[in-house]
This record gives structure tokens, C-alpha cells and sequence, in this order.
């Protein structure tokens, strides 16, 4: 449990940085997008009042002849000029001629910002007399303007934080699930590992404990010691089975499948001999390639068939057989109540999921590699006569 608390808080913690990385990234964002504009656009102005200056100057050094132009009445000339001095404020030799602004405000600076105005200022000798210019114009790109734009960004952006951080907890989530499922299974295993082994270690210690102060009874305690021993090692089996899987580089590779089978066979040839089981093959081709896992396959297969083997009766038959994709075994020995088939694969990982027989613990093994490659494993079973399990490599290769 400890393990979950700590998967959960790393859960949380993760979607709480990648929440706070999306909204820093999308603030950033903003301010350099504001900022560009902010220059573009205040260049722009800047220009257009150094355009209008320059008209400005123009009318000065022709200024008898627009206002000639205007004395004759010419309408075009003068709204045009109407036009170039509105919020112009001229002062010629220290005394204002015209003024649509308040010159006061202005220090010596030629471009000046105000919280929703830009001024333009400059001098020039023109016809041997001194003129201050002073243009002003409408800013809505001020820099208080952007200020507050990108204050209400901030303030308008909060609330998706929360949005962010639903979506990357929930994706944290489903990635996570597997190494959820994977700490509960290594969990139970391990406390189930633990129970296990220190039963046929005490086993062994009290035995020969009791064997060495009563000094007999030595074949007997001997004999309880090596069936202690084996159990023991049954369960080491079974974690050198995992650290196979869970170590596997999963690489494939073009395997005979045929000829897999029969090397397997002859590994188990001996417990065959000694139950004097007839192992019937039957195989369509010689030769029958997949593009697999080899390693998984080995494990599959010699699984199944030590299981086949050890639960079936003297005397009796297992068949193989091997149809397209998918393989079968089928044993005449330990049959599985019908009720119970649905849940034979997930003994592995429940309380008491290893029983004295060990049946449900390979299977569980077969189980998990077959979800692991994506194979579909199936079980059927009839009472008191045959128990038959299949793989399909679904096309694997």
C-alpha cells in the first residue's frame, strides 16, 4: 500500500508541474506575442508621426503660399492643412502660433509615451525663424495599454490550471495503470513468495533440528528435508521464470515452430517414459515458421506441456497439434470445474494463489507472457476426461 501512496502522490505531483509548465509556457508565449506587436506597431506610429512632422515643415517653409491658397478660398488646400495640424502645437520664436496640445507636459525627448498617447517633438530654423514643434497622436498600442491586456490574460488564463491539470493526471493515469497493476502483482507476489519459502525452510530447520537432539529417525527426517527441499526450489523456479520475463529484450526472431515442439518434447522425455504417456503430434507441415519471441515461446510451450505431463494419468494420451496460428495441448488428466475456468489465469496473483500442485502458477506465467506478445490464450475442460489449452499467435507472423 505504501508503494500506491507514493504512485499517487508522484501522479499528482507530475500533473501539478506539467499544469503550472503549460500555463508559465502559455504566459511566456503571450508576453513575447504582445511584446512583438508592442514594437511593430508603436514603429509604425513612430513613423507616422515623423511623416506627418515632415508634411509640417513642408508648410512652414511654403507657409505664404498655403496661406495664400487659403485666403483664395482653395477648400481641398486647406481642409488639408486643417487636417496636418490637428493636435499640432507650433511655437515660432517662443511664441505659440498654434496649439491644439498642451506643450507643458513634454520634456526634451523627441518621442514621448503616455499611458494612450505617443508626442513627437523637434526644432528647426526655417526662413531664419526658430520653431518647436510638437505633434501628438492616439496611441491604443501604449505600453499601459498591453499592460493591462496581459494582466487580464493572466487573470483569464488561471482557471484552465485546473483544465491542465485534469488532463495530464488523467493521461498520467492511464499510462501509470500498468505500473500500478505491475507493483500490485509484485506485491502480492513477493508476500506470497515470502510465506512460501519460510514454510519448507522451517520445515527443514525443525526436522533436522528434531533429528539431531533425538539422533534418530535420520532417513525419515531426510526424507522430509529433500521434499522441503524441492518445494523450495519449485519457488525459485518460479522467480527465475519472472526475472526472464520481465528481463526479456522481446526480440523476434523467424522461429520453426514445429521444430521447437519436438525439443521440448524431448526435455521432458524422461517424466514422459516414467508415466508412460504416448505424446501424439499433429502437425499439417514439417515445417511451420513464426516471427516471434523465442524465449516467450519456450517458456509457453514447456509450461504448458510439464503441466500437461505432470496432472496427466499413466498410461494416457496428450495431443498436439499446431493448425495455422494457433497451438494445442490437450492432457486426459486434471480436469477444471467450469466455473472456475474464467478465473484459473489470475490465481497467480490472488491470496493462496499457490496451491500444493502449482497448476495455477505456471499458468499464470503462460498468462502473462501472452499478454505481454499479445497472443490470446484460452482453457476448456470436461469433468473427469480432458483439459485442453490453446494459443493463438494471431498472425504473429
Amino acid at each position: 500500500m505504501e508503494n500506491y501512496r507514493l504512485l499517487e502522490k508522484h501522479k499528482k505531483k507530475l500533473s501539478l508541474y506539467f499544469a503550472l509548465f503549460i500555463l508559465f509556457s502559455l504566459w511566456l508565449i503571450q508576453g513575447i506575442f504582445l511584446l512583438s506587436i508592442f514594437f511593430s506597431e508603436n514603429s509604425k506610429l513612430e513613423n507616422k508621426l515623423l511623416n506627418k512632422y515632415s508634411w509640417v515643415v513642408n508648410i512652414l517653409n511654403n507657409k505664404d503660399a498655403y496661406f495664400k491658397e487659403i485666403k483664395q478660398n482653395n477648400f481641398t488646400t486647406r481642409l488639408l492643412v486643417e487636417k496636418t495640424l490637428e493636435w499640432v502645437t507650433i511655437i515660432e520664436n517662443g511664441k505659440k502660433i498654434l496649439w491644439d496640445i498642451n506643450s507643458d507636459i513634454l520634456w526634451n525627448e523627441k518621442i514621448i509615451d503616455s499611458k494612450h498617447y505617443k508626442f513627437y517633438q523637434n526644432q528647426e530654423t526655417i526662413n531664419s525663424n526658430n520653431y518647436k514643434i510638437i505633434i501628438k497622436t492616439e496611441n491604443s498600442n501604449s505600453y499601459y495599454n498591453y499592460i493591462v491586456w496581459y494582466l487580464y490574460f493572466l487573470a483569464y488564463s488561471l482557471p484552465f490550471w485546473f483544465l491542465f491539470y485534469y488532463i495530464w493526471y488523467v493521461f498520467v493515469w492511464n499510462n501509470f495503470k500498468p505500473i500500478k497493476e505491475t507493483i500490485s502483482s509484485l506485491e502480492t507476489f513477493s508476500e506470497n513468495i515470502n510465506h512460501e519459502m519460510k514454510t519448507p525452510l522451517a520445515e527443514i530447520i525443525s526436522t533436522l533440528s528434531l533429528a539431531q537432539k533425538t539422533k534418530t529417525n535420520y532417513e525419515e527426517s531426510i526424507e522430509q528435508s529433500l521434499k522441503s527441499t524441492k518445494k523450495l526450489n519449485k519457488i525459485l523456479d518460479s522467480i527465475l521464470w519472472i526475472i526472464n520475463i520481465v528481463w526479456s529484450n522481446y526480440k523476434k526472431e523467424k522461429i520453426d515452430v514445429i521444430k521447437e515442439i519436438y525439443e521440448l518434447i524431448d526435455e521432458n522425455n524422461k517424466n514422459i517414459k516414467e508415466k508412460n504417456i504416448e505424446v501424439i503430434t499433429n502437425f499439417k507441415l514439417k515445417n511451420y515458421y513464426l516471427t516471434l519471441n523465442k524465449e516467450h515461446f519456450d517458456i509457453c510451450v514447456w509450461n504448458l506441456l510439464k503441466n500437461a505431463i505432470k496432472y496427466s494419468n499413466k498410461n494416457w494420451k496428450i495431443n498436439i497439434s499446431c493448425n495455422k496460428w494457433v497451438l494445442e495441448i490437450k492432457d486426459n488428466g486434471i480436469w477444471i470445474e467450469e466455473k472456475n475456468l474464467k478465473n484459473i489465469f489470475n490465481r497467480y496473483f490472488r491470496e493462496n494463489y499457490i496451491n500444493e500442485e502449482w497448476y495455477g502458477l505456471w499458468l499464470a506465467l503462460v498468462k502473462k507472457i501472452s499478454d505481454l506478445n499479445k497472443w490470446e490464450i484460452s482453457i476448456e475442460s470436461q469433468k473427469e476426461k480432458w483439459t485442453t489449452i490453446k494459443i493463438n499467435f494471431v498472425k504473429t507472423s
